[in-house]
């Protein structure tokens, strides 16, 4: 079966215990297609293909039936939460992060990323306050999109 229109984040739905759930886990990276095949918790194959407008998150449920949904859930993940301690770390740290080719999330003053050995001795070599953790991003990691609307 092939899936193309999201229903909804799960967490959305008020009368969600009035549904068969199946689950199917999913990489963080995954989030980011378009064309994606997965296979639920109840061993059945879907196929996912959606518009370029619509984005999957962490909890994008789909129809699969009467009564029936297919929930995406994304694998935790290995994270560097960097934590500037001003505004000209959090500039140049973003400039290497950028310079990397390092999609990223900043939010709430803190750039969280994907772990990777060679960000993590950079950062201490550097004195910058970090920390690694496990999460499940809910949304994919992005670049820095500079230019104008395509």
């Amino acid at each position: 079966m092939v899936l193309t229109q999201i229903l909804c984040n799960v967490c959305d739905i008020a009368d969600l215990d009035e549904y068969h759930v199946e689950t199917a886990q999913v990489k963080s990276d995954d989030l980011a297609k378009k064309i994606l095949r997965v296979t639920s918790d109840h061993h059945r194959d879907y196929g996912i293909r959606i518009d370029d407008d619509a984005q999957l998150e962490n909890g994008s449920a789909f129809v699969v039936g009467d009564h029936r949904l297919l929930v995406l859930t994304v694998i935790p993940d290995e994270t560097i939460v960097i934590m500037p301690t001003d505004i000209d770390q959090m500039g140049v740290i973003a400039h290497m992060l950028g310079n990397l080719h390092k999609p990223i999330q900043v939010q709430d003053g803190t750039i969280t990323l994907l772990r990777d050995p060679v960000v993590e001795q950079t950062l201490r070599q550097q004195s910058v306050p970090f920390q690694l953790q496990k999460r499940v991003l809910d949304h994919p990691m992005h670049y820095a999109h500079l230019g104008g609307g395509h």
